[in-house]
This record gives structure tokens, sequence and C-alpha cells, in this order.
């Protein structure tokens, strides 16, 4: 067989990386969405795993099972809260009519300053209309909305069924990555891969502990100060800790608004002050988690720095938004592990102390395996 020379070679590797690099330029609106569902894939794997052995189904069958379940708990999910959103916006709405009254009462009452009567109504009168006509335009871009609609909902539908065939065909994709290695180095990246994944995995279950530290945290004292709808947004403060610090600023908002229109069932205070003390409360408690609970959870479970961690997720939203803040602490380890390998292949030096040879040959069982689950 007619070998390459390294000028050749050289040449191909160039052209494949501006390729690829080129193809990630031009799909880059795709790069978000696909992170996502590659994180949806990966949390279900697990579960997909236990069906498959305690079922003794193959993964053709398993697979969906898990995937229908998973979208049925959402839906009903949805169901259930849907009420309850509902039940929010009428409150809040009417807390809305409530103070457009009293402003028009005010409103009606002529200012004294300096010897002039302001009356203010008609002030507000000239920016009312100036709003409508705001308005006005806002609603010619109805189309645009609704283009907008749209689009979010195809970008749904790809999601839902890129996390299918993540699920379906993740093993194979594995085995296709370490297959693509030469020979030689092919047990390294097996368990390079392995170590990547106890990383994620890691992220996965301190993430988990996180949301439900917070979700009971948030519940209780919501109960304690009587907080309406309290174990509703304690619920859901947990859930969107995920994302962090936006995701619960979002429940803070509709626990302030709650707080306000609607009151406490408990404390003898205003209305008003109540609110104050819900923020208050939502703003230590939200920072107590950002700057001591959640890198002290992410150090447990990852051992990296604690302000590193802080100063990451701070900047990773900063620069790539949500969803960076979202992967940003597995990142990094997953590049120090990387980095970590190969340091150690430059100098000379075994990444492990102990071989990685178990590790290929449990993968290459893996893979001769797949067709006889597929069929």
């Amino acid at each position: 067989m007619t070998q390459w020379s390294t000028f050749a070679r050289t040449v191909v590797m160039a052209v494949v990386l501006v390729l690829i690099g080129w193809l990630l330029y031009a799909f880059q609106p795709l790069v978000g969405p696909l992170i996502i569902a590659a994180l949806l894939a990966y949390t279900l794997s697990p579960l997909v795993n236990v069906v498959q052995r305690r079922g003794r189904l193959s993964r053709k069958w398993a697979v969906p099972l898990v995937y229908l379940v998973g979208l049925a708990v959402v839906v009903t999910v949805i169901s259930v809260l849907t009420p309850v959103i509902v039940e929010w916006m009428s409150s809040f709405l009417t807390g809305l009519v409530n103070i457009e009254a009293q402003l028009e009462a005010l409103l009606d009452t002529p200012i004294i300053f300096a010897g002039q009567e302001l009356h203010l109504g008609s002030i507000v009168a000239d920016l009312l209309n100036v709003t409508g006509e705001s308005l006005a335009s806002i609603t010619e871009g109805t189309r645009a909305v609704l283009e907008v609609t749209s689009v979010s909902l195809l970008w749904l539908l790809l999601v839902l069924i890129s996390v299918y065939y993540l699920l379906l065909d993740g093993d194979r994709l594995r085995g296709w990555l370490v297959r693509l290695a030469p020979d030689s180095v092919q047990a390294d990246i097996c368990r390079l891969l392995d170590e990547i994944d106890v990383i994620w995995r890691a992220y996965l279950r301190g993430t988990f502990v996180l949301m439900i530290v917070v979700g009971v945290a948030f519940t209780i004292i919501w109960l304690a100060i009587g907080l309406p709808a309290a174990v509703v947004l304690g619920i859901l403060t947990g859930l969107l800790t995920i994302i962090p610090d936006v995701g619960p600023a979002i429940v803070a908002l509709l626990a302030v608004l709650m707080a306000y229109f609607q009151g406490s069932s408990v404390l003898p205070i205003s209305n008003f002050w109540f609110a104050v003390l819900v923020f208050a409360i939502y703003f230590v408690l939200i920072q107590v988690k950002a700057v001591w609970l959640r890198p002290r959870v992410m150090k447990h479970f990852l051992h990296m720095n604690e302000g590193l961690i802080f100063v990451a997720i701070i900047g990773a939203t900063m620069v790539w938004g949500i969803l960076g803040a979202l992967i940003i602490v597995p990142v990094m380890a997953t590049i120090g592990k990387v980095g970590h390998y190969l340091r150690c292949r430059l100098l000379l030096l075994d990444p492990w102390p102990e071989s990685s040879d178990m590790c290929l040959e449990g993968n290459r069982k893996d893979e001769s395996s797949q067709p006889v689950q597929r069929g």
C-alpha cells in the first residue's frame, strides 16, 4: 500500500480542520439546541440503562419507553401548573386594575406648585396617547411574533428528535469516536472518555442535590411567612436552579407579585411590606446559594476550587448567556482532564498508573453486542 507523504498528510489535516471550522461557523445556530439535546439525552441515559437491564429489553425498545414516559410526565406537570399560572395572572391583572383606579383618583387632584396648578391628568393623557400609537405599531408586528413562535417550535422539535436518536445510538457514537483514533491510542481515548463521563455524572448529581436543597429551603421559608402558592413556588425555584441566577430570579418575580397582590396569610403586615420582605429573603438566600452553597456542592462533586467555580459561572453568564453558565463547570473540568492527559503524553509520562487495556476491551465488547441488542 502506498503511504502518504508527511506533506500530503499535513495538507489533508489542514483542509479537514478548516472544513470542520467552517461547518461549526455555518451551523452555529444549531450548537445551542444540540447541546441541550445532548444534556437531556445524557441525563436520561442511566434511566434507559436501568429499564433495559431490569426489563430485559433491547435498547431499541427501552429508549421509546423511557422517552414516551418522560414526555407524559412533562405534559402532566405543565397541565397541573397551567391553572396555577392562570390564577396568578388573574390576581395580577386584578391588582393592576386597582392600581389604575387609585392612580386616576390621584391624578384628578391638581398639584399646587409655585402658585401654579399642575393637572397631571392631562399630562398622563398625552403620554397614554403616545403609548397608544406605540402599541398600534407593536400590533403591526404580530406577524413577526408569530414567525418567531413558529421558529421556536421548530427548534423544540429539533431538540426532541435529537434527544431520541442520541439515546438510541449514544453507545455506538462513543465507539465510533474511539475507532477514529489510531490503534495505539484507542485504549487511552477509551479511558479518557470514561473519566470525562465520571465528571459529567458528578456534575449532574451535584446539580440534582442543589435543586433539592434550594427547593426545600425556599418551600419551608415561603410556608413559614404565609406566601400564597408557597409549595409551587418553592418547587419551581428548585427546578429552575439548573439555570444559574436567571431561573430562580424568574420565580422570585412571581413570588414578589404574589406577595404584593395577595398578601400574607400569617404575618400582620401590609402587602407592600410583605412584598419587600419576600424580595429581601430571596436576595439573601440566592446570594448564599451563589456565593457559598453552589461552589461548595460543585467542589464536593468535581473537586474544583470554589472561587474559580463562582467566577467561571458569572463570566460564562456574561459572555455566553444561560447555556454557557449551565455547562461551564463540567466543561472546565473536562478541559482540565484532557489537559492533564496531553501534558503527560508530551512529557513522555503515563497519564494513568494502571493499564487502560481493560477499558478498551470493555468498549469492544459493548460494540460487538450492539447488533444483538438492536435486533
